[in-house]
């Protein structure tokens, strides 16, 4: 009777992919638990900073002579905010005022700062492909990048008064410079090469701009929106300090009226707080989620 053929072992083409395949995963798994390590790392680095920093407050606070006999201790600021957010009546201080407050700076701070996004990237795309559009929008995107922030919340309060408005537009005038010169260099690194091989291939407008010029200048786009952001809001509250209706600049104008030095350190705590909620929750994750291809290669855009 004729044999059947048995199974076929695997030859040394298949046992070599197999070994590349083990390989590449377990390098993979190997750079992932390296960057969540250095990860947790730099989180604590940070929260010793932090520690240390209190630490020194509340020595320095104990001096009774000098500059620092008016510093109140951390533990008294701690006591103002939680007033803030639950309420005190014995200061007649409302439940839920310091969210209250935040959210009429976030909004001000957003309206400005989403049209300085939508005006600011067009024309950096302008600058950045086109070399007449760079020469007609630079001088002007140059200028106002250097206006000092407190020339822009004087005007503010000159040209449009008290209300929501002057912040707004404070808030646009300081983001869109930014955003402008940094989609614009951007745009400048986008490979010709590329471009022109999409057109030899007949590739539509709007793939090229997704696959080649997206991924080119989203990382300046987000290293503006970051950067900016933060120098917005503190833009915001400064402009509301001066001629804001409501806000957290508002409020650290009548602290300083008050001479409330525990109060106005307890917003600026809260300021601090706000900030790395946004610039570790939101941005950062919108970051990962942007570029995630980068990271799938094992490549962390995000070395922090």
């Amino acid at each position: 009777m004729p044999l059947e053929p048995g199974p076929e072992e695997p030859g040394p083409e298949s046992a070599l992919a197999v070994g590349s395949n083990v390989g590449l995963s377990t390098a993979s798994v190997d750079t992932g638990k390296r960057e969540a390590s250095k990860r947790r790392r730099a989180t604590l680095y940070s929260i010793g900073g932090a520690l240390a920093l209190l630490a020194g407050w509340a020595i320095t606070s104990r001096l009774t002579a000098g500059v620092f006999e008016l510093l109140p201790p951390p533990w008294t600021v701690a006591d103002r905010m939680w007033g803030l957010m639950v309420g005190d009546p014995s200061r007649g201080v409302k439940p839920g005022t310091v969210f209250i407050n935040f959210w009429e700076t976030l909004r001000k701070t957003l309206l400005g700062f989403v049209g300085a996004v939508v005006v600011g990237v067009p024309i950096g795309i302008l600058m950045g492909r086109y070399e007449y559009a760079k020469n007609y929008f630079f001088d002007f995107v140059y200028l106002a990048a250097n206006i000092p922030l407190i020339v822009y919340s004087i005007l503010a309060v000159v040209l449009f008064g008290l209300g929501d408005i002057g912040p707004a537009v404070v808030v646009g005038l300081l983001v869109l410079p930014d955003i402008a010169l940094f989609v614009a260099a951007g745009v400048e690194g986008v490979d010709r090469r590329l471009l022109a091989m999409s057109r030899v291939y007949k590739q539509p407008t709007l793939a090229a701009l997704r696959y080649i010029v997206a991924p080119t200048f989203l990382p300046f786009l987000f290293a503006a929106v970051r950067a900016s952001f933060a120098s917005s809001w503190k833009l915001a509250a400064l402009a509301e300090t001066f001629g804001g209706t409501s806000g957290v600049g508002v409020q650290i104008r009548k602290a300083f009226q008050g001479f409330a030095v525990a109060d106005m350190l307890a917003w600026m705590m809260f300021f601090v707080i706000f900030i790395i909620v946004i610039e570790r929750f939101v941005l950062m994750r919108l970051e990962r989620r942007a570029f995630r291809y980068r990271l799938q290669r094992g490549e962390d855009v995000l070395r922090y």
